[in-house]
């Protein structure tokens, strides 16, 4: 019997040597290839460090952890290989010595990373499924951000790739990511996934293989197609392997180890931290420039979880007013930035927010050494033409003041007026002084203002980027244009377009303004500014304004005046308004362009036509410069409808005087 059992025994053995011998000959170099000069990639190697470093704190394991063992757990190579071969992937998962020693890796001296990426697993991977699900990609694709960016969104590499998913800037662009100085989409977790997803199937297009596709996602397909190349038109990764650069090598064996480790992490003894992300979350659009402190403040919530929840906004700040973009927020927190988005957009604005809208507060008109701050809370009913009306300013002023993108008030908002306080004529350089026969210079009680509307053509740059499979004309029909046009703006000749470049687009809006003349009260007879000019002064300038008056010359009435130098003081002016003048004297202004004024609006201000004013002072083009002084020359029916204008007394309220 037991010379049976012996026999027996030998028989299996000898079978068991064959079968092995067998499997030994067929194992593929993917199987037994080896590298003793395998280098961690330095960016995984960064990134797990600035884990480390950033997340360490707090860290608190689930009640459902096996072991807290610090002990690496190591199992043969037989166990690898059945584990790995049984998971449920579409990618070939396979086991050779380089796999094994980024296994070792994982479940030893970054297990500690393993725990926290297992925790932020449980947010970030149901969203990179949803993805790759619907780009009809392999799921399994969820853990390349395990080595990309060890689930860190805001991780950066030496070369500047950034993001979860490691973009480089070109790339992110080229996918319509985009990037400034306030935002990097990059960041975002769901914008750059999609981006992700798209870039993966475009290059599984190219090679329809998953470990080259891992490959090139890592190195660029040029570095691929090299090694291709190199090694004799070979298309199997582990063809290549050799040929690739020695950081690139390690980069599929990492993906191996990382999905495994992934899927069989309690069978080495490694707990899942706690997930610090809110377990829902929701997004609102945001149309105004907001700070995170802003809203921390407000709706009690840190700004480091607002940094967490938006990694995308590089810093703290929400550019808004260039364009909406989502803010994330805990479920439970959205109701509440609703409710108080007003108290937040105002609190501290100008604390946090210190860029200025217009540089000079001249430009605005508030704020100089003869203006007044009015405080004014809004009350209901109040609108920002009522506003204006009532303090002698215009509504565009009061949004500047205010940084409103919009015209509506909130009621109980507190908003800034600055207000001229009076000056005496002679110190209001500049402006138009209106005098008479008889009227002293500090007479300016029968004078008021009225606020007239008027249309103004604005030229408004944007750009457009282009996207694959876009056309000329299919661009110049979506921006309402012609193709012409387009290449024009461009300063482009051929027909070719590339993904990715920026078109500039130029469209003419028409917005309304409002300007502020002087009317005089009363029904009294208004004397019109008088134009200082030399005796160069032709006679036939004369008789052109006689001719639109319908009157022969008469010497005596040829103005006796002088141009004024620019170096003189406007007081000058003042003294000259106050002499006696003559019927044709009147007929005669002389206007200084201020800042914002076009030919064309002066000459509808004086019921004149451009061409006369280009005419009367010889100008060489359609512009007119700041300070330059305009001859005009007054139509009767100027000086006869002036005279017919009733005044409107202000009242007591809207006075506003240095002791206010």
């Amino acid at each position: 019997m037991l010379r049976k059992i012996i026999f027996t025994g030998f028989l299996i053995g000898c079978s068991l040597a064959v079968v092995g011998q067998s499997n030994r000959k067929s194992l593929a170099l993917r199987d037994t290839i080896t590298d003793n000069s395998i280098v961690f990639p330095a960016d995984m190697e960064q990134n797990y460090d600035q884990l480390l470093s950033t997340w360490s704190k707090n860290v608190k394991y689930g009640d459902d952890c096996k072991s807290l063992s610090d002990l690496p757990i190591i199992f043969d190579d037989s166990i690898y290989i059945r584990r790995l071969y049984s998971l449920p992937t579409k990618m070939e998962m396979v086991f050779n010595p380089v796999v094994r020693s980024y296994i070792e890796m994982y479940a030893g001296r970054r297990k500690n990373q393993v725990s926290y990426m297992l925790g932020e697993g449980k947010f970030y991977f149901p969203l990179f499924e949803e993805a790759l699900d619907r780009e009809g990609l392999p799921l399994e694709l969820k853990y390349l951000p395990v080595i990309e960016s060890a689930l860190n969104p805001i991780a950066r590499s030496r070369v500047g790739a950034t993001g979860l998913w490691q973009f480089m800037a070109s790339t992110g662009k080229m996918y319509d990511l985009e990037i400034n100085s306030l935002v990097d989409e990059r960041r975002d977790p769901m914008k750059s996934t999609n981006a992700a997803a798209k870039y993966l199937k475009d290059l599984y297009s190219i090679y329809g293989d998953w470990n080259l596709v891992i490959a090139a996602y890592n190195c660029g397909p040029g570095n691929v197609n090299k090694a291709i190349r190199r090694s004799g038109g070979q298309t199997d990764y582990w063809a290549i392997y050799p040929y690739l650069p020695r950081e690139t090598r390690g980069y599929v064996p990492a993906f191996i180890a990382a999905t495994y480790i992934m899927n069989y992490y309690n069978d080495h003894n490694i707990c899942p931290i706690e997930c610090s992300n809110p377990a829902s979350m929701d997004s609102l659009m945001i149309n105004k420039n907001v700070h995170f402190q802003q809203i921390a403040d407000i709706i009690n919530v840190s700004v480091d979880d607002l940094r967490q929840f938006n990694p995308q906004f590089k810093s703290d700040i929400i550019p808004g007013e260039y364009k909406g973009y989502a803010l994330n927020l805990p479920i439970q927190k959205v109701s509440a930035f609703i409710e108080n988005k007003d108290t937040i957009y105002a609190h501290k604005f100008e604390e946090l927010m210190p860029h200025r809208k217009v540089a000079g507060l001249d430009v605005v008109g508030g704020g100089t050494s003869g203006s007044k701050t009015i405080t004014y809370r809004v009350k209901r009913g109040d609108t920002l033409s009522k506003l204006a009306s009532k303090y002698g300013v215009t509504s565009n002023q009061i949004k500047q003041w205010n940084s409103l993108s919009s015209n509506k008030l909130t009621v109980g908002r507190r908003l800034k007026i600055y207000r001229e306080v009076p000056q005496k004529a002679e110190q209001q350089s500049g402006e138009a002084v209106l005098a008479s026969n008889t009227q002293s210079s500090d007479n300016t009680s029968n004078k008021s203002v009225n606020t007239v509307k008027k249309t103004e053509a604005k030229t408004v740059t944007s750009y457009y980027k282009i996207r694959r499979g876009d056309t000329w004309a299919g661009i110049a029909k979506k921006n309402g244009t012609r193709v012409a046009q387009l290449k024009k703006w461009n300063n482009i000749k051929s027909n070719s377009l590339i993904a990715g470049k920026q078109l500039k687009i130029q469209k003419t809006k028409y917005i309304e303004v409002e300007e502020e003349v002087a009317v005089q009260n009363k029904l009294s007879e208004p004397i019109l500014p008088t134009v200082e000019i030399d005796t160069a002064f032709t006679a036939s300038l004369f008789d052109t304004y006689l001719k639109k008056v319908g009157t022969e010359r008469d010497e005596s009435q040829l103005p006796r005046v002088r141009i004024a130098s620019d170096d003189e003081d406007d007081e000058d002016d003042n003294s000259t308004a106050k002499e006696t003048r003559s019927a044709g004297e009147s007929k005669i202004i002389y206007h200084k362009v201020r800042i914002g004024e076009t030919i064309t609006q002066i000459a509808s201000r004086y019921n004149v036509t451009k061409k006369e004013i280009i005419t009367w002072n010889k100008l060489s083009s359609n512009v007119a410069k700041v300070g330059q002084r305009l001859l005009i020359i007054l139509p009767d029916s100027r000086t006869e409808g002036a005279s017919n204008i009733k005044a409107q007394q202000p009242t007591k309220d809207e006075t506003l005087t240095a002791g206010n």
